[in-house]
């Protein structure tokens, strides 16, 4: 655009522009290089006094450099059929995850199982209200800070409910296209953030084809 209308203005005019235009929410990144003039809310989930709370715990014991929570109740917005029960998911430095576990178990919060396999999960986890799922903290994951709180990007989300199948197993098949299809039309997505994580989480070319045929999501978005 400003290429046709100004043939001849500089490379570091026009990277300003961008960025004063980036600053003031007018452009908004959809992948590296790429941007739109689409607004879209940010993700801003709702975080209960519970979470607050064990996230604050973990964070005044100075256990972990890494943690993150967030509760699928914020799937909610997402699905088709709304389910009658909801877990909490924390992340934590793996090689503190047991110190985690049992300073939250004895301390903050019974109902605690940690890395879950898909038959403790439908075994026993399922059968709580707001069973609290630790797992370990995956690096360089996208998170944000919200209400001094630290919680998993969208995108993070996504790609964790793509990858976990068997722990996120209610969220699966046609589900889980309705949560894609409806955080992609309601809130801004980060293509580069989305494809960054799961490429480290090893799905990457996986979930391309997924968004492509399930999503409709164009090539180029990649």
């Amino acid at each position: 655009m400003f290429k046709k209308i100004q043939p001849d203005l500089k490379e570091s005019t026009f990277g300003w522009r961008i960025y004063k235009l980036k600053q003031d929410k007018i452009l908004k990144p959809i992948k590296r290089g790429v941007y739109t003039l689409t607004i879209k809310p940010e993700y801003q989930p709702e975080i209960s006094d519970k979470l607050k709370r064990i996230f604050s715990a973990v964070k005044r014991e100075n256990i972990s450099d890494n943690i993150c929570i967030w509760s699928s109740f914020w799937l909610n917005e997402f699905m088709s059929h709304q389910p009658m029960r909801y877990v909490l998911v924390l992340e934590v430095d793996n090689d503190v995850l047991e110190s985690v576990y049992y300073f939250l178990r004895d301390k903050v919060y019974k109902k605690i199982y940690m890395k879950p396999d898909e038959y403790i999960m439908l075994k026993y986890a399922m059968e709580e209200q707001n069973p609290l799922i630790l797992l370990p903290f995956k690096s360089r994951s996208p998170v944000e800070q919200h209400k001094k709180v630290v919680i998993p990007s969208l995108e993070k989300i996504l790609v964790d409910l793509f990858s976990d199948s068997k722990l996120f197993y209610w969220v699966q098949g046609e589900e889980l296209t309705n949560i894609f299809y409806e955080a992609f039309s309601k809130y801004q997505i980060n293509f580069s953030t989305l494809i960054a994580y799961a490429r480290r989480r090893g799905v990457d070319k996986k979930l391309k084809q997924y968004l492509k045929n399930e999503i409709s999501i164009p090539e180029e978005f990649f």
